[in-house]
């Protein structure tokens, strides 16, 4: 089976090992609540729910996202095991509504599912009091929470308090590098390799980078607004205490520094978007960016083409990126509270997952020997390094996790992109980043957002 143009779905090809710690208290406290009764079986459960016919709703905000692409990916195999439920997709795109969640609220739809993710949580459910802790429900079902990597925890923990959970993750985001590897055969060059790090990649993309035969090839492109929230160096976005931007600090002048240069190759401009120079007209040798994003473009690629793992920062031996943990939050609104969890449960499920993975999407879940299973179901990967979207260790992600972080990212991707095309130095452009972030934030505070 070939998997479809995921958009926004696609980005679960992302990682395995995923390093972190959780807080043992609660791990304490799961584990004795776990004792205290079997564990009910999902499957069991939801068979119990659905007995008749019954349709739940979910929300993706992708409006390139639609119902095939969901029944593809997840609602065929939830029909096959579960004949009786149903999802109804609701999303911008046309095919399925043509609404935006607002839209949606207004008309009455009561929405059981909205799969969010970062800072989705507070635009979709928090600004909309839509959020809903499950805490009840995991206990209720006497749900493991085990199952998940650390790392995925910690991020789902980051909303809040700390304390509540608000749905089931479904995927992992992570980053990658891909090439193009008849650029570097053209050129003589030897191709990347797991394990390099950010000074070694500069290098080869000064030696790829050429105008040749009237085509520009540029060495290397990036994707930095996904590079920034999910950062190697785990730098945050804003001081928790004094609600201050920390954008004016050493490791964002380390970041900006470290990709700047790159487009201070000559002929290696900064693209806007490096898709359709990398994936249509093959004039990017390499790009970085969400591996699931990137993951779309592969199948049709018009160029011999392979991944190796995100390059690292020298102090920082394989360590890759952040994560971006995509989620399914269940509705405040909903009318069907428990059958959308345990729907959410078994789509994170190790069966389910099992058979995702074969698509080449990586779970959030523990799966032993998973790198057998990656792609295997997908002949265009066959022969790649799959691999290379495991990290073998993830960073810290930039706690705390909060309503602002976009917005400040979006300040830091602006200093970059100053830097980049030699506007400001980098010194101006943080400084000048910092007091608008600043300003912006003391709005938001004014008008009580």
């Amino acid at each position: 089976m070939i998997p479809p143009k995921m958009g926004l779905l696609a980005v679960s090809a992302a990682i395995v090992c995923l390093a972190g710690c959780t807080d043992s208290k609660d791990e304490t406290n799961e584990a004795k609540s776990r004792t205290e009764k079997p564990a009910m079986n999902v499957e069991t459960a939801i068979a119990e729910l659905s007995k008749h016919p019954i349709e739940l709703s979910l929300y993706e905000n992708a409006s390139s996202y639609t119902q095939k692409m969901f029944d593809d990916l997840y609602g065929d195999l939830l029909k096959k095991k579960f004949p009786n439920v149903s999802i109804k997709l609701f999303s911008p795109n046309k095919d399925s509504g043509g609404q935006g969640l607002n839209q949606l609220i207004l008309s009455g739809v009561k929405l059981d599912l909205i799969k969010v993710s970062g800072a989705s949580f507070y635009t979709f459910l928090e600004d909309n009091g839509l959020q809903d802790d499950v805490s009840d429900l995991i206990v209720k079902y006497n749900y493991d929470l085990n199952k998940f990597h650390p790392s995925v925890l910690s991020y789902m923990r980051s909303f809040g308090t700390g304390k509540e959970i608000y749905g089931i993750p479904n995927a992992v985001a992570a980053t990658a590098m891909f090439y193009n590897k008849d650029i570097f055969d053209r050129f003589g060059v030897p191709y990347p390799k797991d394990g390099m790090t950010w000074d070694e990649t500069y290098e080869l993309a000064r030696k790829v980078t050429h105008l040749d035969g009237g085509v520009q090839y540029l060495g290397f492109q990036e994707n930095i607004s996904f590079l920034t929230i999910t950062n190697q160096l785990s730098q945050s976005f804003l001081d928790p205490k004094t609600n201050k931007p920390t954008i004016n600090q050493d490791n964002w002048k380390t970041f900006i520094n470290n990709f700047a240069r790159f487009h201070q190759i000559d002929g290696n401009q900064l693209l806007p978007s490096y898709n359709n120079a990398m994936w249509k007209e093959g004039r990017v040798a390499m790009a970085v960016g969400s591996s699931g994003g990137s993951w779309n473009f592969t199948y049709d690629a018009p160029f011999k083409w392979d991944m190796v793992e995100l390059p690292y920062f020298k102090d920082a031996p394989r360590k890759g990126s952040g994560l971006q943990v995509p989620f399914h939050a269940i509705s405040k609104t909903s009318e069907k509270r428990d059958l959308a969890f345990l729907i959410s449960a078994y789509i994170a499920s190790e069966p389910f997952q099992k058979e995702v993975a074969k698509l080449g999407y990586v779970p959030p879940i523990k799966i032993d020997n998973l790198s057998s299973l990656l792609g295997t179901s997908v002949p265009q990967l066959a022969g790649k390094n799959i691999k290379a979207a495991v990290p073998l260790e993830t960073a810290a992600p930039p706690f705390p996790t909060n309503g602002y972080q976009s917005l400040i990212a979006g300040y830091v991707n602006t200093a970059y992109s100053e830097v980049a095309t030699g506007k400001k130095d980098v010194n101006t452009a943080l400084r000048d980043a910092e007091e608008l972030a600043d300003k912006k934030l003391k709005e938001a505070a004014f008008a009580g957002k």
